[in-house]
């Protein structure tokens, strides 16, 4: 009975491939009646039939409870001379059963039912014909075989809408823009809110349109930066390819700015969110604005407070008592610091108004890491760290500011050395990976904690913590150095875990 149910095969009612099968018995084997029956615990149950007008019998009646006793064909040549049969009402009345050849049908280890031959004449069953029935019976028992396949994907298409109906509703109802994208990046569903944040129409937005579409639409705005709409979309889908996750703000035409958050789920899906933004910039450029103010008018009187106190301390004004030069020392190096904040504020201002000015140059990054290492060596020895380079044979050639990607390599490379134990070293590694070109700079350090990662390149953080003391900074260097690498098209990551040092990972463009 557990076998009954689990194929779903109980209950009265006919199936056509079951039919099909009883009709061609009854041609193969030249019988008047063939029928696929199944047993269960009070009746017997015609799947397919042909020469009965009947959908089944009382299982008191049925020849197939015994056959399915049986491992192979129970074959009856006269139910009339057999004492099991002689009385029953199929054999005395209509349909007058003389002959009946029946094989069981064993799904799952057990006899479901039987395909069986019925006749009005007795006769015999040649072993030609036996063979036959045996072979037709394995194919029924195939038919029924694959009706729990047919099932059981019916169930998981039915879960599956269920699921996606379940999720459609609730991305519908969030106040962001989201959006489902394929591993061959084709729109799987999406909310109004995110057609109406990116302004698409109605005609571009269905389901299975290319993702690279909707992104050359923007792009050919000007939304997503200045350049050839077709290049810029192909370094996003590259970007998407070989990362996990990425942030990217769209300034729309209409004012409205963007924020858009990528990650990658299960089967190389990706989930897009955009949020409108616009207020929050706003409120946050005129902060900038007030620091850039105030940093500008800064800058000339610290600097000449700077100059003075060095001119004091290298003697200018006469040799001063060791009270007053210790003073005049700490006055020199807080007010080197705060020329060094404020010039840390003024370039952020340049990344964030978008004038950072690039002088873009084809470049073999190989020489620049080179020198790059070779420049912070003797910061590194302050520490005693050696930088130590890993470089391909083959150049690696991209169009960058020679000057700014050297800022951004002595940005990591201080940091890295000033959170390096002692006789450590700091590797520095260039290769390739596609159409990008992959620096990653790594320390033995103490690592960066899970909970400040997502503010690690965001303005003025510093991470709290016992190994942080006596390496104060600004808090901008990274958020510079971020600015710095996506001025450029490319991508900086942390990939880091507590205890075992923190590799920063740049990816460039390839020149071509």
């Amino acid at each position: 009975m557990d076998a009954v149910a689990r194929y779903r095969l109980g209950g009265l009612g006919r199936e056509p491939v079951f039919d099909h099968i009883a009709q061609l018995a009854t041609d193969l084997f030249d019988v008047p009646m063939s029928v696929v029956s199944i047993i269960d615990a009070d009746m017997q149950c015609f799947r397919g039939a042909c020469g009965l007008d009947d959908d089944g019998t009382s299982r008191d009646l049925a020849f197939c409870a015994f056959a399915i006793l049986d491992e192979g064909i129970m074959v009856v040549p006269d139910a009339t001379q057999d004492p099991r049969f002689r009385n029953n009402p199929m054999v005395t009345g209509d349909p007058f059963v003389r002959f009946y050849a029946g094989v069981p049908l064993v799904v799952g280890g057990q006899a479901v039912g039987t395909l069986c031959l019925i006749d009005r004449v007795a006769r015999e069953l040649s072993n030609h014909d036996r063979a036959n029935l045996e072979r037709l019976a394995r194919t029924v028992v195939d038919l029924i075989e694959l009706r729990v396949e047919r099932f059981e994907a019916e169930e998981q298409r039915r879960k599956l809408a269920e699921e996606r109906e379940l999720l459609k509703l609730t991305v519908e109802n969030v106040t962001e823009g989201v959006a489902l994208v394929d591993g061959d990046l084709r729109l799987i569903l999406w909310n109004e809110c995110f057609a109406t944040l990116f302004g698409y129409d109605e005609e571009v937005l269905c389901e299975g349109c290319e993702a690279r579409t909707l992104m050359v639409i923007t792009a050919a705005r000007g939304e997503l930066g200045p350049g050839d709409p077709d290049e810029i979309v192909d370094d996003f889908i590259n970007a998407i390819l070989i990362t996990e996750s990425g942030r990217i703000e769209v300034r729309r035409m209409n004012g409205t700015v963007l924020e858009v958050w990528r990650k990658t789920i299960s089967g190389n899906r990706f989930i897009l969110t955009a949020r409108d933004v616009t207020h929050e910039r706003q409120a946050a450029r005129l902060k900038e604005e007030l620091v850039s103010t105030v940093s500008h008018e800064l800058r000339t009187p610290l600097t000449a407070i700077s100059g003075a106190l060095h001119l004091m301390g290298a003697g200018s004004v006469g040799e001063l008592p060791p009270k007053a030069s210790n003073l005049v020392a700490i006055g020199r190096r807080n007010a080197d610091r705060l020329i060094a904040l404020v010039n840390d504020l003024l370039e952020m201002d340049k990344l964030h108004s978008g004038k950072l000015s690039l002088q873009l140059a084809e470049t073999d990054l190989r020489q620049l890491v080179a020198e790059s290492a070779e420049q912070n060596q003797p910061y590194g020895d302050r520490y005693g760290v050696t930088l130590k380079t890993g470089l391909p044979d083959a150049p690696v050639r991209a169009r960058v500011d020679l000057r700014r990607i050297q800022q951004v390599m002595s940005n990591l490379l201080s940091n890295a050395c000033k959170f390096s134990p002692r006789d450590s070293e700091v590797c520095i590694a260039l290769d390739t990976e596609g159409s990008w070109a992959r620096i990653s700079v790594s320390d033995q350090g103490p690592g960066i904690s899970p909970e400040f990662r997502p503010r690690l390149f965001t303005r003025f953080a510093q991470e709290d913590g016992s190994h942080q003391r006596g390496h104060a900074g600004t808090g901008l260097g990274l958020a510079i150095t971020k600015g710095i690498v996506e001025a450029h098209r490319g991508t900086i990551e942390l990939d880091s875990s507590p205890g075992k040092g923190a590799t920063f990972i740049i990816r460039l463009p390839l020149a071509g």
